[in-house]
């Protein structure tokens, strides 16, 4: 296959197990949360659940209910933002390019370069989650798409672990497709520790809003630890408050900052 498409996969294994898409199902940033800037607040000594504003179903995103061909078909509004289909702002690939500021394929050493004759990332990335064979993505793509691979198992790190349960659901969204070596990358990112300061020194310069949200994606917005991991994960990448709580909306769930 290739990492892109194994992107796509482990976008809806991850968010199905452990992410954001258990919220959106439930219908959106309620759900009794309290506010995860609560949660934040009270991890770092500040803040109320009483002061978050909460943006159910911002940009049209959270309010689609349409569901996708191809890996997020039945998924409701998940398969909608996932797959591109039922007018969800571009599926998953069109967000990770309007959050960039256009077609993007971040190289390793931070240069962004016109999309490849094969499509752009987000191109790639929605044809992958709906089912389409796609082409052999550009060397800065597969680069990329490593780094959101990762930016999603990191997240869904956050509380403590992925567990057996858990990674078998993704492992199980990975289909027979993917090749030896792209199964054990994703089998050993779920398996070693979290490493968030690491992780935050390879992320490659242009990269950053687009790792957060696909980090956001990795998590179910229901813990202190998840929220602390947003929190440094942000400050880590130089993102401001305003910018971090812009990417919540557009995925329809809580913001983080007052």
């Amino acid at each position: 296959m290739s990492l892109v498409g194994t992107l796509g996969r482990i976008a809806v294994g991850v968010a199905l197990a452990k992410g954001v898409g258990g919220m959106m199902k439930k219908g959106g940033a309620g759900g009794g949360l309290g506010g995860l800037g609560g949660l934040l607040g009270g991890a770092l000594g500040g803040g109320s659940a009483g002061s978050q504003q909460q943006h159910p179903g911002a940009g049209g995103v959270g309010s689609n209910t349409g569901s996708a061909g191809g890996l997020g078909g039945g998924l409701g509004d998940l398969g909608a933002l996932l797959g591109g289909k039922g007018g969800a702002a571009g599926g998953l690939g069109g967000l990770l390019e309007s959050i960039s500021g256009g077609a993007s394929s971040a190289a390793s050493g931070g240069s962004v370069d016109q999309a490849p004759v094969g499509g752009s990332l987000g191109d790639l990335l929605n044809s992958a989650l709906q089912g389409k064979q796609i082409p052999e993505p550009a060397p800065a793509q597969e680069d990329q798409a490593r780094i959101l691979i990762q930016a999603m198992v990191n997240a869904a790190k956050s509380d403590g672990q992925i567990d057996q349960e858990e990674q078998q659901k993704i492992v199980a969204h990975l289909g027979d497709e993917v090749s030896d070596e792209e199964r054990q990358f994703v089998i050993s990112e779920m398996k070693s520790p979290l490493d968030t300061e690491g992780f935050i020194r390879s992320i490659p310069r242009g990269a950053e809003m687009q790792v957060y949200m696909m980090s956001l994606l990795g998590i179910n917005l229901d813990s202190r630890e998840e929220a602390q991991y947003l929190d440094t994960l942000r400050k880590g990448i130089g993102i401001s408050e305003e910018q971090c709580n812009a990417v919540h909306e557009k995925l329809g769930v809580p913001t983080l900052y007052g």
